[in-house]
């Protein structure tokens, strides 16, 4: 045998297993690794614990006392408390298309929402004009009131420090929720 023609061409079990069509995509980092979990786990639409690194836990509840707490004058407190308060049951309403993410930025301090708060985003409701959303726009995350335009939608910033970010063709967006909740850590 010529070592000369042994070389080059087609090999066994070589290349790409045959599959479906790909192609090349630059994506930030975290938004790659939860596409590879999404492929490597499957996905159903809704259901954030497919891709996402979330596990249940049991409910844990705190007492909750039946009297208010006066952020005025001092009030005397009352022995009497109410039944117990679950956080989960507060927070969330459908949990297995409920997630949480940190914020960054300050374009929604107007509406309460500061860096370092922890918002609540279910993928159940649909946005509705007015809601905050998580939305993923060009690739980037972001949280913005959503507004409905007759000329297309656009997404608004709650601080007059930054504009808001009107929609145009060619854009890719996609609203990954509505922000139930916003949890700030004191």
């Amino acid at each position: 045998m010529n070592p000369i023609n042994s070389r080059g061409g087609r090999r066994s079990n070589a290349g790409r297993k045959p599959g479906p069509a790909t192609r090349v995509v630059r994506l930030p980092v975290p938004l790659a690794d939860i596409a590879r979990r999404m492929n490597e786990r499957g996905f159903r639409a809704g259901d954030v614990n497919a891709f996402l690194d979330v596990e249940a836990r049991t409910a844990q509840t705190v007492p909750l006392m039946s009297t208010t707490a006066s952020c005025g004058f001092p009030s005397p407190a009352d022995d009497y408390m109410d039944g117990p308060l679950d956080f989960n049951e507060l927070i969330v309403t459908n949990p297995p298309a409920t997630f949480a993410v940190r914020v960054a930025g300050e374009s929604m301090t107007g509406a309460g929402i500061f860096p370092g708060d922890i918002a609540v985003v279910d993928r159940s409701r649909a946005p509705v004009n007015g809601c905050i959303v998580l939305a993923c726009l060009d690739g980037e995350f972001t949280i913005k009131r959503y507004q409905l335009r007759a000329d297309g939608i656009s997404l608004q910033a709650e601080n007059p420090a930054f504009p808001s970010l009107d929609i145009g063709e060619g854009q890719e967006l996609e609203i990954w929720g509505v922000v139930s909740r916003s949890i700030r850590m004191l």
